[in-house]
């Protein structure tokens, strides 16, 4: 057993129940598609550190990918910025064990270098986790941070099957301590733990090990705060809240309310309620700047007790379908959710098991046959890559991911090579410089199509909408555009670069064009029809762009799914064989080979790596060799 002088982070079971503020990661994660930015957080950070918190969890989970993503900001700076301002609360992140933040096992080297520059940058407790609950990949991350001196939260993640049990939990609880938690955290990421089975699991963990447990839950199915005052009575140390106007549905509880329950009693945290309140009212202020990213799907829906899938990946799959004009289908995805996780084994649906299982699901609704179309990190899953899940898997399904190949029986991360060394080399070679700090190096190592975006402009300033359109001086266009060109306006020139394009409809087609990084949309009128192009392709110069509609052709290379382009895996006039990947697409942060339907000659490539596409374009042209 762990030695319990490890209780040092949390006090005894009859002491002032502890809390945790999710505000900075979960809260907006969970409301915000985690779009808050440093600029928001700074402001109001010192208070927050003077709230009382026993922790504050502000790094992890989506936001180290978001943050170079979509909001051009080093998550690196963003822990040591938080840090200068909060330095009494210890800091928090959410760990993926040997996926770190990201959606595939990493090396062991880049797993320890990881951690090693986490903790030097101020990180203090690592909430560790495995998507399977297969506890051979936490075994790199919790050596490295005991290693290198943080503390090791070692968490389950909480699930319903006829696979699961409090029994179960415990029994993993139990191996947990013995790796070297120094807490445990019991991760119900969908909001599925009711009140009753609560007091059950909490007390029997209680029985069952010594160090300190705490609670994560979502308030997802409207109970999560009675599930709190259950698991307070059968004696958990902490909880996860978020500040009220970032709380409830599928974020976490209010923590105004469960302070408010325990006001007066043994295990009152005695929090100052007006400076909760002046937090409170800051985010309910910051929050209405990012209200494009709310969403139908983040409050309180209780089938997320049939359902069993957290709220952002319900929002992701809702997105997701509405750019494909086809969120009327929403049900049909909810309802085969549950199908392909049976096929899977029954695992949690955390990230990324629950992008791997939603990307999934969506694909078989929308080409109309389930598993026609596998996703990659489908098949990766099947053969045993992320590990093993609880219950077993479909095996016509598995066989139809991996043909013939045996699935991998022992640690996934034990058949990865050494990455950071080349990952160093790779980035300096693409930035043309020498890169010496490792935080770069592990940021492209972990994501290396975002990172080198991200690098590329990070020192942009992103383009601010403003309430009026500008008047445009100089636009020099073609009548045929390139994919990328300049616009001057009021002496300032603008970088313009042509994403992808969106479904046409009654007010023409949608196309998604970068401004100086920025996204943006706009409609174009009858591109068609004005520019009659051979055969209604549209060309471009500048080895730019060229994009044509989907037609009935055999050979014509299409995405079941829009996304972008993050490989193209043939060369015009190579031989292919039917079968064939052609393209690799991301899609859901999941990434999908596209295949070649006959025999034939790669005649045209219509797309560029790093290009956003639709259903209904053809992207790669092959024709039967004459």
């Amino acid at each position: 057993m762990a030695d319990s002088s490890k209780k040092e982070e949390l006090k005894p079971s009859l002491s002032p129940v502890q809390f945790m503020d999710t505000t900075l990661r979960d809260g907006h994660q969970s409301h915000l598609a985690t779009r808050l930015k440093l600029e928001d957080m700074l402001p109001i950070a010192e208070k927050i550190d003077q709230a009382g918190y026993a922790f504050i969890e502000m790094w992890g989970g989506a936001t180290f990918d978001s943050a170079i993503r979509y909001l051009n900001e080093d998550p690196w700076e963003r822990l040591r910025e938080l840090k200068k301002v909060m330095p009494n609360t210890p800091f928090q992140m959410l760990l993926r064990g040997q996926n770190l933040v990201g959606y595939r096992h990493y090396a062991d080297d880049v797993v320890e270098r990881f951690i090693d520059r986490a903790v030097s940058n101020g990180m203090n407790v690592f909430r560790i986790f495995d998507a399977l609950n297969d506890l051979r990949n936490l075994k790199t991350s919790f050596r490295a941070t005991m290693k290198y001196g943080g503390k090791v939260q070692g968490a389950f993640c909480y699930t319903v099957s006829r696979f699961h049990n409090n029994d179960l939990f415990v029994g993993l609880a139990k191996r947990l301590e013995d790796m070297g938690s120094d807490s445990i955290c019991v991760k119900d990421m969908a909001g599925l733990l009711s009140p009753y089975d609560a007091f059950d699991l909490i007390s029997k963990l209680k029985e069952a090990i010594s160090v300190p447990i705490h609670l994560h839950t979502h308030d997802t199915s409207a109970m999560a705060v009675a599930t709190y005052v259950k698991a307070i009575e059968a004696g958990v140390d902490a909880i996860d809240t978020a500040i009220s106007s970032m709380a409830s549905g599928t974020s976490q509880p209010p923590v105004e309310t469960l302070a408010r329950i325990l006001e007066g009693g043994a295990r009152d945290p005695e929090f100052d309620m007006s400076l909760l309140t002046e937090i409170a009212d800051y985010f309910k202020e910051v929050r209405k700047k990012y209200h494009e990213f709310e969403s139908d799907y983040t409050g309180v829906d209780p089938r997320v007790l049939t359902y069993q899938i957290p709220g952002g990946m319900t929002s992701n799959l809702a997105r997701q379908l509405a750019e494909q004009q086809a969120l009327h289908r929403m049900q049909d995805v909810l309802d085969e959710v549950p199908k392909v996780r049976e096929d899977f084994g029954f695992p949690p649906l955390v990230t990324p098991a629950s992008q791997i299982v939603g990307t999934q699901a969506t694909l078989n609704v929308l080409t109309g046959e389930r598993y026609k179309v596998i996703t990659s990190e489908t098949s990766n899953y099947l053969k045993g890559l992320y590990g093993k899940p609880a219950g077993p898997i479909n095996e016509a399904v598995q066989k139809k991911a991996i043909g013939d190949d045996a699935p991998i029986t022992g640690r996934p991360a034990d058949l990865l090579n050494p990455e950071l060394e080349g990952a160093e080399k790779e980035l300096s070679k693409a930035l043309g410089k020498k890169i010496e700090n490792i935080e770069d190096v592990l940021t492209y190592a972990l994501f290396p199509k975002v990172a080198l975006e991200f690098f590329n402009q990070k020192d942009q300033p992103l383009v601010k909408k403003s309430e009026k359109a500008p008047q445009v001086e100089e636009v020099q266009a073609p009548l045929i555009a390139p994919s990328e060109f300049n616009v001057k306006v009021h002496g300032e020139t603008f970088e313009v670069k042509v994403g992808g394009v969106g479904h046409p409809g009654e007010g023409g087609r949608p196309y998604f064009i970068y401004v100086d990084g920025q996204l943006e949309e706009v409609m174009v009128e009858s591109l068609l029809e004005v520019m009659p192009a051979a055969e209604g392709r549209i060309e471009s110069h500048a080895g730019g762009r060229s994009i044509r509609p989907k037609v009935a052709d055999d050979g014509d290379v299409t995405t079941p799914m829009p996304g972008a382009v993050v490989d193209i895996r043939v060369k015009l006039g190579e031989k292919v064989k039917a079968g064939a990947v052609v393209l690799i697409i991301e899609a859901m942060k999941m990434q999908s080979e596209v295949h070649t339907a006959i025999d034939g000659v790669v005649q045209a490539i219509h797309v560029a790596e790093g290009d956003r596409v639709n259903p209904d374009e053809v992207l790669v042209e092959v024709r039967p060799e004459v």
